[in-house]
Protein backbone atom coordinates (compact mmCIF):
# COMPACT_ATOMS: atom_id res chain seq x y z
CA UNK A 1 0.00 0.00 0.00
CA UNK A 2 3.05 2.26 0.91
CA UNK A 3 4.43 1.30 -2.53
CA UNK A 4 0.99 2.16 -4.48
CA UNK A 5 0.26 5.39 -2.38
CA UNK A 6 4.20 6.68 -3.42
CA UNK A 7 3.91 5.98 -7.07
CA UNK A 8 0.31 7.59 -7.10
CA UNK A 9 1.79 10.88 -5.18
CA UNK A 10 4.55 10.76 -7.76
CA UNK A 11 2.38 10.47 -10.54
CA UNK A 12 0.41 13.67 -9.56
CA UNK A 13 3.03 15.65 -8.98
CA UNK A 14 5.19 15.17 -12.17
CA UNK A 15 2.34 16.09 -14.23
CA UNK A 16 1.71 19.26 -12.28
CA UNK A 17 5.54 20.38 -12.90
CA UNK A 18 6.90 20.36 -15.60
CA UNK A 19 10.79 21.66 -16.33
CA UNK A 20 11.09 25.17 -17.25
CA UNK A 21 13.42 25.33 -20.24
CA UNK A 22 14.60 27.86 -22.25
CA UNK A 23 13.32 28.56 -26.03
CA UNK A 24 14.78 31.17 -28.67
CA UNK A 25 11.67 32.27 -30.05
CA UNK A 26 9.50 35.46 -27.55
CA UNK A 27 6.99 34.28 -26.08
CA UNK A 28 4.51 36.87 -24.10
CA UNK A 29 1.53 35.32 -21.97
CA UNK A 30 -1.08 36.85 -19.33
CA UNK A 31 -3.92 38.56 -18.99
CA UNK A 32 -3.30 41.65 -21.03
CA UNK A 33 0.43 40.95 -22.89
CA UNK A 34 1.61 43.75 -24.89
CA UNK A 35 4.65 44.45 -27.42
CA UNK A 36 5.29 48.08 -27.18
CA UNK A 37 5.67 50.08 -30.05
CA UNK A 38 9.62 50.75 -28.50
CA UNK A 39 10.09 46.90 -28.97
CA UNK A 40 11.69 44.79 -31.72
CA UNK A 41 11.56 41.21 -32.33
CA UNK A 42 14.03 39.64 -33.96
CA UNK A 43 12.71 35.89 -33.36
CA UNK A 44 9.15 34.75 -33.89
CA UNK A 45 6.68 36.28 -31.28
CA UNK A 46 3.98 34.24 -29.64
CA UNK A 47 1.57 36.13 -27.61
CA UNK A 48 -1.76 34.66 -25.60
CA UNK A 49 -4.17 36.56 -23.32
CA UNK A 50 -7.45 38.40 -22.29
CA UNK A 51 -6.33 41.52 -24.16
CA UNK A 52 -3.15 41.28 -26.28
CA UNK A 53 -1.56 43.95 -27.89
CA UNK A 54 1.32 44.17 -30.42
CA UNK A 55 2.88 47.41 -31.66
CA UNK A 56 6.10 46.49 -31.81
CA UNK A 57 8.08 45.44 -35.04
CA UNK A 58 7.84 41.61 -35.50
CA UNK A 59 10.67 41.01 -37.91
CA UNK A 60 9.34 37.10 -38.16
CA UNK A 61 5.92 35.28 -37.55
CA UNK A 62 3.45 36.60 -35.46
CA UNK A 63 1.02 34.54 -33.30
CA UNK A 64 -1.62 35.61 -31.16
CA UNK A 65 -4.32 34.08 -29.57
CA UNK A 66 -6.97 36.01 -26.94
CA UNK A 67 -10.42 37.49 -26.65
CA UNK A 68 -9.30 41.09 -28.26
CA UNK A 69 -6.50 41.29 -30.61
CA UNK A 70 -4.78 44.43 -31.80
CA UNK A 71 -1.93 44.53 -34.11
CA UNK A 72 -0.68 48.39 -34.76
CA UNK A 73 2.78 47.64 -35.52
CA UNK A 74 4.20 46.02 -38.77
CA UNK A 75 5.48 42.31 -39.54
CA UNK A 76 7.34 41.21 -41.75
CA UNK A 77 6.88 37.50 -41.60
CA UNK A 78 3.66 35.58 -41.57
CA UNK A 79 0.84 36.25 -39.14
CA UNK A 80 -1.89 34.18 -37.45
CA UNK A 81 -4.51 35.48 -35.04
CA UNK A 82 -7.38 33.61 -33.13
CA UNK A 83 -9.32 35.88 -31.17
CA UNK A 84 -12.98 37.40 -29.87
CA UNK A 85 -12.60 40.83 -31.93
CA UNK A 86 -9.42 41.14 -33.90
CA UNK A 87 -7.89 44.61 -35.25
CA UNK A 88 -5.04 44.92 -37.88
CA UNK A 89 -3.50 47.89 -38.26
CA UNK A 90 -0.14 48.01 -39.79
CA UNK A 91 1.51 46.04 -43.31
CA UNK A 92 1.23 41.74 -42.91
CA UNK A 93 4.44 41.43 -45.31
CA UNK A 94 3.69 37.65 -45.36
CA UNK A 95 0.81 35.31 -45.13
CA UNK A 96 -2.28 36.35 -42.62
CA UNK A 97 -4.40 33.12 -40.93
CA UNK A 98 -6.88 35.35 -39.28
CA UNK A 99 -9.71 34.12 -37.14
CA UNK A 100 -12.35 36.11 -35.01
CA UNK A 101 -15.97 37.09 -34.17
CA UNK A 102 -15.34 40.52 -35.36
CA UNK A 103 -12.45 41.16 -37.99
CA UNK A 104 -11.24 44.80 -39.09
CA UNK A 105 -8.11 44.86 -41.29
CA UNK A 106 -6.77 48.54 -42.12
CA UNK A 107 -3.76 47.75 -43.43
CA UNK A 108 -1.75 45.71 -46.73
CA UNK A 109 -1.20 42.00 -46.52
CA UNK A 110 1.33 41.24 -48.77
CA UNK A 111 0.74 37.18 -49.10
CA UNK A 112 -2.37 35.16 -49.08
CA UNK A 113 -5.05 35.84 -46.95
CA UNK A 114 -7.50 33.31 -44.97
CA UNK A 115 -9.98 35.19 -42.70
CA UNK A 116 -13.09 33.93 -41.10
CA UNK A 117 -14.92 35.05 -38.76
CA UNK A 118 -18.64 37.05 -37.87
CA UNK A 119 -18.43 40.36 -38.81
CA UNK A 120 -15.18 41.37 -41.38
CA UNK A 121 -14.01 44.86 -42.71
CA UNK A 122 -11.23 44.58 -45.38
CA UNK A 123 -10.26 48.45 -45.83
CA UNK A 124 -6.61 47.90 -46.46
CA UNK A 125 -5.03 48.99 -49.69
CA UNK A 126 -4.06 45.84 -51.07
CA UNK A 127 -4.14 42.04 -50.72
CA UNK A 128 -0.81 40.97 -52.54
CA UNK A 129 -2.02 36.63 -52.91
CA UNK A 130 -5.36 34.87 -53.14
CA UNK A 131 -8.28 35.60 -50.52
CA UNK A 132 -10.18 32.58 -49.28
CA UNK A 133 -13.13 34.12 -46.47
CA UNK A 134 -16.09 32.87 -44.85
CA UNK A 135 -17.74 35.07 -42.64
CA UNK A 136 -21.72 36.18 -41.91
CA UNK A 137 -21.15 40.07 -43.06
CA UNK A 138 -18.40 40.71 -45.29
CA UNK A 139 -17.09 44.25 -46.56
CA UNK A 140 -14.12 44.11 -49.04
CA UNK A 141 -12.38 47.50 -49.80
CA UNK A 142 -9.13 46.23 -50.47
CA UNK A 143 -7.55 45.41 -53.71
CA UNK A 144 -6.90 41.92 -54.36
CA UNK A 145 -4.08 40.92 -56.91
CA UNK A 146 -4.97 37.14 -56.72
CA UNK A 147 -7.91 34.97 -56.85
CA UNK A 148 -11.31 35.39 -54.62
CA UNK A 149 -13.18 32.91 -52.99
CA UNK A 150 -15.90 33.92 -50.21
CA UNK A 151 -18.50 32.32 -48.39
CA UNK A 152 -21.04 34.54 -46.41
CA UNK A 153 -24.64 36.09 -46.04
CA UNK A 154 -23.91 39.48 -47.27
CA UNK A 155 -21.23 40.60 -49.19
CA UNK A 156 -20.23 43.77 -50.31
CA UNK A 157 -17.17 44.35 -53.07
CA UNK A 158 -15.82 47.56 -53.62
CA UNK A 159 -12.38 46.91 -54.99
CA UNK A 160 -10.55 45.70 -57.59
CA UNK A 161 -9.64 42.26 -58.43
CA UNK A 162 -7.45 40.71 -60.52
CA UNK A 163 -8.30 37.38 -60.28
CA UNK A 164 -11.25 34.93 -60.47
CA UNK A 165 -14.04 35.52 -58.57
CA UNK A 166 -16.22 32.37 -56.48
CA UNK A 167 -18.84 33.16 -54.30
CA UNK A 168 -21.58 31.76 -52.62
CA UNK A 169 -23.74 34.19 -50.37
CA UNK A 170 -27.33 35.29 -49.24
CA UNK A 171 -26.66 38.63 -50.86
CA UNK A 172 -23.86 40.15 -53.00
CA UNK A 173 -23.31 43.78 -53.81
CA UNK A 174 -20.78 45.10 -56.44
CA UNK A 175 -19.89 48.83 -55.79
CA UNK A 176 -19.07 51.49 -57.54
CA UNK A 177 -14.78 50.93 -57.14
CA UNK A 178 -15.70 46.95 -57.77
CA UNK A 179 -13.65 45.83 -61.17
CA UNK A 180 -13.27 42.34 -61.33
CA UNK A 181 -10.63 41.45 -64.01
CA UNK A 182 -11.63 37.66 -64.58
CA UNK A 183 -14.77 36.02 -64.10
CA UNK A 184 -17.34 35.97 -61.44
CA UNK A 185 -19.07 32.56 -60.14
CA UNK A 186 -21.64 32.77 -57.36
CA UNK A 187 -24.52 30.99 -56.00
CA UNK A 188 -27.05 33.68 -54.17
CA UNK A 189 -30.77 33.91 -53.59
CA UNK A 190 -31.13 36.81 -56.46
CA UNK A 191 -28.79 38.33 -58.80
CA UNK A 192 -26.08 40.60 -57.72
CA UNK A 193 -26.38 44.05 -57.71
CA UNK A 194 -23.58 46.11 -59.44
CA UNK A 195 -23.62 49.88 -58.34
CA UNK A 196 -22.85 52.37 -60.71
CA UNK A 197 -19.21 51.95 -61.67
CA UNK A 198 -18.88 47.91 -60.25
CA UNK A 199 -17.83 45.92 -63.68
CA UNK A 200 -16.88 42.51 -64.16
CA UNK A 201 -14.68 42.24 -66.89
CA UNK A 202 -15.27 38.32 -67.67
CA UNK A 203 -17.17 35.52 -67.92
CA UNK A 204 -20.56 35.80 -65.04
CA UNK A 205 -22.19 32.38 -64.37
CA UNK A 206 -25.11 32.97 -61.63
CA UNK A 207 -26.46 30.14 -59.89
CA UNK A 208 -30.04 31.02 -57.92
CA UNK A 209 -30.46 29.23 -54.15
CA UNK A 210 -34.72 28.92 -54.39
CA UNK A 211 -36.78 29.01 -52.06
CA UNK A 212 -37.49 24.96 -51.52
CA UNK A 213 -33.85 25.27 -51.32
CA UNK A 214 -33.89 27.92 -48.77
CA UNK A 215 -35.99 26.32 -45.99
CA UNK A 216 -33.97 22.71 -46.82
CA UNK A 217 -30.70 24.95 -46.06
CA UNK A 218 -32.40 26.69 -43.24
CA UNK A 219 -33.08 23.96 -41.25
CA UNK A 220 -29.49 21.96 -42.23
CA UNK A 221 -27.90 25.14 -41.67
CA UNK A 222 -28.98 25.63 -38.22
CA UNK A 223 -27.69 21.89 -37.13
CA UNK A 224 -24.52 22.49 -38.93
CA UNK A 225 -23.93 25.95 -37.47
CA UNK A 226 -24.16 24.36 -34.01
CA UNK A 227 -21.90 21.80 -34.48
CA UNK A 228 -19.59 24.44 -36.38
CA UNK A 229 -19.25 26.69 -33.61
CA UNK A 230 -18.59 23.67 -31.31
CA UNK A 231 -15.79 22.44 -33.31
CA UNK A 232 -14.11 25.69 -34.11
CA UNK A 233 -14.68 26.39 -29.63
CA UNK A 234 -12.47 23.37 -29.16
CA UNK A 235 -9.68 23.82 -32.25
CA UNK A 236 -8.96 26.78 -30.71
CA UNK A 237 -9.17 26.00 -27.24
CA UNK A 238 -7.18 23.14 -27.92
CA UNK A 239 -4.93 24.95 -30.15
CA UNK A 240 -4.53 27.53 -27.50
CA UNK A 241 -3.75 24.88 -25.01
CA UNK A 242 -1.12 23.33 -27.07
CA UNK A 243 0.29 26.45 -28.23
CA UNK A 244 1.26 27.46 -24.31
CA UNK A 245 2.73 24.34 -23.57
CA UNK A 246 4.63 23.15 -26.50
CA UNK A 247 6.37 26.53 -27.16
CA UNK A 248 6.89 26.91 -23.68
CA UNK A 249 8.55 23.93 -23.03
CA UNK A 250 9.96 23.32 -26.17
CA UNK A 251 12.72 21.06 -25.25
CA UNK A 252 10.43 18.94 -22.89
CA UNK A 253 7.92 19.00 -26.02
CA UNK A 254 10.58 17.47 -28.35
CA UNK A 255 11.82 14.84 -25.83
CA UNK A 256 8.48 13.88 -25.70
CA UNK A 257 8.01 13.48 -29.23
CA UNK A 258 11.50 11.73 -29.06
CA UNK A 259 10.59 9.06 -27.18
CA UNK A 260 6.60 8.23 -28.80
CA UNK A 261 8.61 7.43 -31.96
CA UNK A 262 11.17 5.66 -30.67
CA UNK A 263 9.17 2.84 -29.93
CA UNK A 264 5.77 3.44 -30.43
CA UNK A 265 4.03 0.25 -29.45
CA UNK A 266 5.58 -0.17 -26.41
CA UNK A 267 4.53 3.25 -25.39
CA UNK A 268 0.76 1.94 -26.67
CA UNK A 269 1.52 -0.77 -24.03
CA UNK A 270 2.45 1.74 -21.39
CA UNK A 271 -0.08 3.58 -22.11
CA UNK A 272 -2.71 1.46 -22.43
CA UNK A 273 -2.23 -0.05 -18.91
CA UNK A 274 -1.95 3.45 -16.81
CA UNK A 275 -5.29 5.01 -18.70
CA UNK A 276 -7.24 1.46 -17.31
CA UNK A 277 -4.51 0.76 -14.10
CA UNK A 278 -4.48 4.31 -12.73
CA UNK A 279 -8.45 4.68 -12.67
CA UNK A 280 -9.15 1.37 -11.69
CA UNK A 281 -6.82 1.14 -8.17
CA UNK A 282 -8.09 4.91 -7.59
CA UNK A 283 -11.46 3.48 -6.91
CA UNK A 284 -10.24 1.35 -4.74
CA UNK A 285 -7.94 2.82 -2.73
CA UNK A 286 -11.38 5.37 -2.84
CA UNK A 287 -13.22 2.10 -0.86
CA UNK A 288 -10.92 1.97 2.09
CA UNK A 289 -11.11 4.55 4.44
CA UNK A 290 -7.26 4.87 4.51
CA UNK A 291 -6.65 4.95 1.39
CA UNK A 292 -9.34 7.44 0.76
CA UNK A 293 -6.75 10.94 0.51
CA UNK A 294 -4.50 8.65 -2.20
CA UNK A 295 -7.62 7.54 -4.28
CA UNK A 296 -8.76 11.44 -4.62
CA UNK A 297 -5.01 11.71 -5.70
CA UNK A 298 -5.63 9.30 -8.27
CA UNK A 299 -8.47 10.43 -9.82
CA UNK A 300 -7.29 13.75 -10.17
CA UNK A 301 -4.08 12.54 -11.42
CA UNK A 302 -6.09 10.26 -14.27
CA UNK A 303 -8.23 13.44 -15.19
CA UNK A 304 -5.01 15.88 -15.43
CA UNK A 305 -2.85 12.98 -17.31
CA UNK A 306 -6.11 12.55 -19.76
CA UNK A 307 -5.83 16.51 -20.44
CA UNK A 308 -2.59 16.55 -20.67
CA UNK A 309 -2.32 13.86 -23.08
CA UNK A 310 -5.40 15.62 -25.39
CA UNK A 311 -3.03 18.93 -25.22
CA UNK A 312 -0.32 17.01 -26.09
CA UNK A 313 -1.21 14.65 -28.93
CA UNK A 314 -1.50 17.95 -31.40
CA UNK A 315 2.26 18.70 -30.79
CA UNK A 316 3.06 14.82 -31.51
CA UNK A 317 1.31 14.54 -34.55
CA UNK A 318 2.08 17.71 -35.95
CA UNK A 319 6.07 17.14 -35.80
CA UNK A 320 5.78 13.46 -36.68
CA UNK A 321 3.51 14.31 -39.61
CA UNK A 322 6.02 17.57 -40.83
CA UNK A 323 9.07 15.12 -40.30
CA UNK A 324 7.24 12.69 -42.76
CA UNK A 325 6.10 15.55 -45.00
CA UNK A 326 9.77 17.13 -45.15
CA UNK A 327 11.90 14.21 -44.76
CA UNK A 328 14.14 16.01 -41.90
CA UNK A 329 16.14 14.24 -39.72
CA UNK A 330 15.27 16.08 -36.39
CA UNK A 331 11.50 16.50 -35.52
CA UNK A 332 10.15 20.23 -35.31
CA UNK A 333 8.14 22.00 -33.06
CA UNK A 334 6.91 25.64 -33.54
CA UNK A 335 3.35 27.04 -34.19
CA UNK A 336 3.10 25.87 -37.74
CA UNK A 337 3.85 22.21 -37.00
CA UNK A 338 1.37 22.62 -34.18
CA UNK A 339 -1.48 24.31 -35.54
CA UNK A 340 -0.88 21.22 -38.32
CA UNK A 341 -1.18 18.91 -35.86
CA UNK A 342 -4.05 20.17 -34.32
CA UNK A 343 -5.91 20.57 -37.61
CA UNK A 344 -4.97 16.64 -37.92
CA UNK A 345 -6.20 15.68 -34.97
CA UNK A 346 -9.77 17.65 -34.82
CA UNK A 347 -9.99 16.67 -38.16
CA UNK A 348 -9.82 12.60 -37.50
CA UNK A 349 -12.42 13.24 -34.46
CA UNK A 350 -15.24 13.82 -37.76
CA UNK A 351 -14.09 10.76 -39.09
CA UNK A 352 -16.11 8.19 -37.95
CA UNK A 353 -14.24 5.01 -36.77
CA UNK A 354 -10.82 5.06 -38.86
CA UNK A 355 -10.35 8.86 -37.60
CA UNK A 356 -11.28 8.02 -34.07
CA UNK A 357 -8.79 4.81 -33.92
CA UNK A 358 -6.23 7.04 -35.19
CA UNK A 359 -6.72 9.75 -33.22
CA UNK A 360 -7.21 7.36 -29.89
CA UNK A 361 -3.84 5.66 -31.19
CA UNK A 362 -2.28 8.79 -30.89
CA UNK A 363 -3.68 9.76 -28.03
CA UNK A 364 -2.83 6.65 -26.18
CA UNK A 365 0.98 6.86 -27.81
CA UNK A 366 1.17 10.27 -26.10
CA UNK A 367 0.18 9.47 -23.15
CA UNK A 368 2.64 6.54 -22.64
CA UNK A 369 5.64 8.71 -23.87
CA UNK A 370 4.33 11.50 -20.88
CA UNK A 371 4.67 8.33 -18.43
CA UNK A 372 7.83 7.59 -19.66
CA UNK A 373 9.05 11.00 -19.66
CA UNK A 374 7.75 11.95 -16.45
CA UNK A 375 9.26 8.94 -14.85
CA UNK A 376 12.57 9.23 -16.66
CA UNK A 377 12.69 12.86 -15.18
CA UNK A 378 12.13 11.73 -11.50
CA UNK A 379 14.79 9.30 -11.80
CA UNK A 380 17.20 11.86 -12.39
CA UNK A 381 16.06 14.16 -9.65
CA UNK A 382 16.35 11.54 -7.41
Amino acid sequence: MKKTNKILTLLVLSILTLPVLTFASEFKVGEQPSFSASEKSAENLYMAGSSVVSAGSADKDLLIAGGTALVSGPVVGDLFVAGGSVTILNQISGDARIGGGNITIASDILGDALIGGGQIILSGKTIGGDAVIAGGTIRMESEVKGKVKIAGEEIYINAPIAGNVDINAKKLTLGPKADIKGSLKYKAEKAVTIEEGGIVRGETLYTEIKGHDKAKKGAKGAAAGFFTVMFIMKFLSLLVAALLIGLSFRKYSKELVRAATTNPLKEIGRGIITLIVLPILSIILLITIVGIPFGIIGVLSFLMLVVFATIMTPVFLGSLIHKWVSKKSEYVINWKTILLGTIVYCVLGLIPFFGWIVACISMIITTGAIINLEWRIYKEWR
